[in-house]
C-alpha cells in the first residue's frame, strides 16, 4: 500500500481481505491461474516504504522497470518480504545495481524526499493502493481489474463530457 505510516515490520492482513482470499471463487486467483502466474499471499502486508525508496534509487540509475518487476515478482510470486534488505538487495544485484550503495543511500535518507513527493503526487490523483492504473491522467482504477474495466474506462474517455 502507498501509506508511509505503515510500521516498518508491516501490518496484519485485514480479516475481510483474508476471508476474500480464502474463497475458492476468488477472481484474482482465477485470473492469475489463467495467465500461468503463481500468487503467494502473506499474513502480513509488509511496509513498502523502503522498496519505494529503493525504486527511486533504481530510477536514478535507469533500472526502474527491471527493479520494479523484480520486486513485484518477489512479493507476488514468491511471497517474500519486500521490506527485507536481503530481498531488495538480491533484486538490485539481479538487475545490475550496487545493492550495498543502494542500501547506504536509502538508510542515509537520500531518497526520502523524492519518495515523499511521489507519494503525495500519487495521493493527489487518487492512488490509494497498489496497483492503481491512471488512464489518461483522468481515471484511476485501483486493484487488479478485469480487462472489461479498462475497456469501459477507455470508452468513457471517448465519450464527450
Amino acid at each position: 500500500m502507498l501509506r508511509p505510516e505503515t510500521p516498518p515490520e508491516g501490518s496484519p492482513l485485514p480479516e475481510r481481505i483474508r476471508a476474500s482470499l480464502g474463497r475458492p471463487d476468488n477472481p484474482l486467483f482465477a485470473r492469475a491461474k489463467t495467465l500461468g502466474l503463481t500468487l503467494r499471499i502473506r499474513d502480513v502486508i509488509p511496509s513498502t516504504r523502503r522498496a519505494h525508496e529503493c525504486a527511486e534509487y533504481a530510477r536514478a540509475h535507469d533500472k526502474l522497470q527491471a527493479f520494479h518487476r523484480g520486486v513485484l515478482e518477489r512479493y507476488w510470486s514468491h511471497g517474500e518480504d519486500i521490506h527485507d534488505w536481503a530481498v531488495l538487495g538480491a533484486v538490485a544485484t539481479a538487475v545490475g545495481l550496487d545493492a550495498a550503495q543502494m542500501q547506504a543511500e536509502v538508510d542515509a535518507g537520500q531518497w526520502r524526499a523524492t519518495t515523499d513527493a511521489a507519494l503525495a503526487g500519487a495521493a493527489q490523483v487518487g492512488v490509494r493502493a497498489v496497483p492503481t492504473f491512471l488512464v489518461a491522467d483522468r481515471i484511476a482504477l485501483s486493484g487488479a481489474q478485469e480487462a472489461e474495466v479498462f475497456r469501459q474506462a477507455f470508452a468513457r474517455l471517448a465519450t464527450p463530457e
